[in-house]
């Protein structure tokens, strides 16, 4: 894998009743810088808010059965999805913290020599709630593989 890289990141968050069930899905496609150190996989790329214009650094890491997203600037988190735990953080907003948890049903990577893709399923509480049934699917493709591309 190379240190340049194009990452895909697309979730899809299932809301109970009282949130107004299904919600839609999500995709962010960006150039990232990926690397390897110590047995994890990083990712780093920043995101850029479409209301503000407000720049989030977001840091993926990840291995077998862990799957961590953190992101700094004007929303902050650091997520821990792990295989059968659940992990508690806080969201921050400009407008206060939400308490958070997230009980991990599985994290699961495969990894080629010109692409890794990193799957997860989660429960999300929010304020102490039952919030959503929640999936997330990265992948991340190298530079050299040929199809790499923002088109």
């Amino acid at each position: 894998m190379t240190k340049d890289v194009l990452l895909s990141v697309g979730g899809l968050q299932n809301y109970g009743e009282e949130y107004g069930g299904k919600g839609a899905p999500i995709e962010v496609i960006t150039p990232a810088t990926y690397y390897f150190k110590n047995g994890k996989h990083y990712v780093l790329f920043d995101e850029v808010s479409e209301e503000s214009s407000e720049v989030t650094k977001s840091t993926i890491s990840f291995y077998p059965d862990y799957l961590s997203i953190t992101r700094r600037g004007e929303i902050g988190a650091h997520m821990v999805i792990e295989s059968d735990k659940k992990n508690t953080t806080y969201y921050t907003t400009p407008f206060g913290n939400l308490p958070v948890a997230i009980d991990g049903y599985g994290v699961r990577v495969k990894e080629t020599k010109d692409l890794i893709e990193v799957s997860a399923a989660y429960g999300l509480d929010i304020n102490y709630a039952k919030a959503a049934e929640c999936e997330i699917n990265i992948q991340i493709k190298s530079k050299e593989g040929g199809d790499f591309s923002l088109a």
